[in-house]
């Protein structure tokens, strides 16, 4: 997939990837679930986003606003058929971020919280949507820059990429205050659910639009 006009994410910019992941979803009412204590969160949080964006790269596309990822937003488009690469890095990284819990954690609970939380982290659920669905698994703007038209330089050349190709865009969100927001860019609730962590998880698609 290329999306035009943003900053195709590399390995020597996931440092500030991660900076960006730790700052956007610090207070994300998931993950104050799963790490409840603030000083822990600020420790663990950028071990398990380093997690994430090496293993986004093994099957997703990565894009920000510049190498100083003031923003950014990862994609995941079945049709380029990474099945097995994805299988393999989500085994593989699921065991390295289960053993930087327990070392992080000796008491195992901070472990115990990510097993409960499986189907929150899962994205099972797009493959209801249809096969030609792109998932947006990251989608994040850091908070200097709300307001300024970073989000929107950020998504609209993903809604255009899907428009073209006449794909259906999918993403989830555990905060009910961004709803308004992807409403505004056609998104609708496809489903939602409350797991065992009491958060509601709401599963959104946007159609494409006809030209």
């Amino acid at each position: 997939m290329q999306i035009k006009n943003l900053h195709k994410l590399r390995r020597e910019d996931f440092d500030a990837v991660v900076e960006t992941l730790t700052e956007c979803f610090f207070e994300d009412p998931l993950y104050k679930a799963l790490i409840p204590e603030r000083i822990q969160r600020k420790e663990v949080l950028p071990e398990i986003f380093d997690c994430d964006a090496n293993e986004m790269a093994q099957y997703c596309d990565m894009y920000a606003d510049s190498p100083q990822v003031n923003g950014l937003i990862m994609l995941e488009d079945p049709a380029e058929h990474k099945g097995v690469r994805k299988y393999l890095a989500e085994r593989y990284f699921a065991y390295l971020t289960e053993q930087l819990l327990i070392e992080d954690d000796e008491t195992g609970e901070l472990a115990e919280n990510f097993r409960q939380a499986k189907e929150y982290l899962s994205s099972d659920w797009v493959s209801r949507v249809g096969e030609t669905t792109i998932h947006i698994v990251y989608f994040a703007v850091r908070k200097a820059y709300h307001g300024k038209g970073l989000a929107h330089k950020l998504i609209s050349p993903v809604l255009e990429y899907a428009d073209e190709n006449g794909v259906v865009v999918a993403l989830e969100t555990h905060n009910e205050k961004n709803l308004d927001i992807y409403r505004h860019y056609g998104f609708e609730v496809f489903d939602s659910f409350s797991g065992n962590l009491g958060l509601v998880e709401y599963c959104l698609t946007r159609k494409p639009k006809q030209k």
